[in-house]
């Protein structure tokens, strides 16, 4: 974490806050955001990294952070999907977290970092909230309420990121599906889940025949409903069934980070 007193010895190109963009077109509403971290924001603090921010278009493929490369944005999804994944030497791609419009993209810039270690992919066409690295850095050491709610943030992913651990490694495949299904079902607040099975794959670290195989049982079960654009959860009380705990332990850090709670609760 950067110290108050680090930014006083560097000067920022931050400017005032914006209402219009160069080329005139007005920028987000300062007062509504569809993504929940915002949402949550006392309206002074929310509105002071609205100011800072434009809305841009999420396409799938897009790149919102690379690794190794200076991160020159951070966001805050509103709709759509991304992924986060890391390499294992010449290994293919591992995701690493999911994230919707409850998630943010920047995660080492609240810890002091200026690279990122991991890469962001947009999965899901959407929307997010775009502010440059040095403002979002700016409100972070100037706004106790910005700074708490990015740390609680942070804290919410160490913990998923340690419960997919102990799940990739001690669950079966179709735990482990259902498990993500049911993630990318909170994420992204949609009935629809707008993924390739070869995504799906890459994110698990399997075959995507394995994949195919494991929707073809639930589809056959009456859980999920697919066509050649999207995967549907249709009973969400058996698919918790067939999951493991882990996405009640991932939901539950992730809706502490949203309410301040001490507590994480998972099932028993």
């Amino acid at each position: 974490m950067l110290k108050p007193e680090t930014m006083q010895e560097r000067t920022w190109n931050v400017g005032p806050p914006r209402t219009m963009w160069a080329d005139g077109a007005p920028c987000h509403n300062v007062h509504e955001t569809c993504n929940a971290l915002l949402s949550r924001l006392p309206q002074r603090s929310r509105q002071l990294l609205l100011e800072r921010c434009e809305t841009v278009d999420l396409t799938p493929k897009m790149r919102l952070q690379d690794r190794g490369v200076p991160i020159q944005y951070a966001y805050f999804i509103e709709s759509g999907a991304a992924s986060v994944s890391t390499r294992a030497g010449d290994c293919l791609q591992v995701e690493i977290q999911t994230l919707g419009k409850k998630d943010f993209v920047g995660i080492p810039l609240v810890l002091g970092m200026r690279i990122s270690p991991h890469i962001c992919t947009v999965q899901m066409p959407g929307t997010a909230l775009r502010i440059p690295a040095e403002a979002l850095i700016h409100l972070i050491t100037t706004d106790r309420d910005i700074e708490k709610m990015l740390l609680r943030y942070v804290q919410a992913t160490l913990i998923q990121s340690s419960q997919l651990v102990a799940c990739n490694s001690r669950h079966s495949l179709n735990q482990r599906v259902a498990r993500w299904l049911l993630v990318a079902r909170d994420r992204t607040d949609s009935p629809e889940i707008g993924i390739t099975h070869r995504s799906i794959a890459q994110a698990l670290g399997v075959r995507r025949a394995s994949i195919t195989d494991t929707f073809a049982e639930m589809e056959a079960a009456g859980l999920i409903r697919r066509s050649r654009k999207y995967i549907a959860i249709s009973d969400e009380v058996c698919m918790a069934e067939l999951s493991c705990n882990c996405h009640r332990v991932i939901q539950a850090a992730h809706e502490n980070s949203l309410f301040g709670s001490p507590s994480l609760r998972g099932a028993p």
